[in-house]
């Protein structure tokens, strides 16, 4: 990742802070979740559904078309302390219930851009044992 000072332009042009931070987290999390598993963002999932992109397959040998292995949330914090970024993540894995049926692990990402610090949770099918 390079990062790049940030300019005037930059600053008007992502003047809304509440969507830059929420775009700013989608990105690191597509980074870590290419980084930490052997799935990569397919698709972009349905409002309700309580998860934001379904997961699949990096190996570009088996990418199928909407192939769906498991659920990605994420949510982003301008400022935060270490309770609030815990309570968010609580929430977001509650949140993901909503689709649970669908059998697939849902993982979890809550960015913090003041430190910065990321915390990503897997919750494995429909136990809901949460791996941190």
């Amino acid at each position: 990742m390079d990062w790049q000072p940030v300019t005037e332009q930059a600053r008007q042009c992502w003047n809304d802070e509440e969507y830059t931070t929420e775009q700013a987290a989608y990105g690191i999390a597509f980074l870590l979740i290419l980084q930490l598993t052997d799935l990569t963002v397919i698709e972009r999932s349905r409002k309700g559904t309580g998860f934001d992109y379904w997961l699949g397959s990096q190996d570009s040998n088996t990418l199928l078309p909407f192939q769906r292995m498991a659920r990605l949330e994420v949510s982003g914090i301008r400022k935060g302390n270490r309770s609030q970024i815990n309570a968010r993540v609580k929430q977001k894995t509650e949140q993901t219930g909503a689709s649970d049926a669908e059998g697939l692990p849902a993982y979890i990402i809550v960015v913090e851009f003041s430190r910065p610090i990321s915390v990503v949770s897997a919750k494995q099918n429909l136990e809901g044992a949460l791996l941190q």
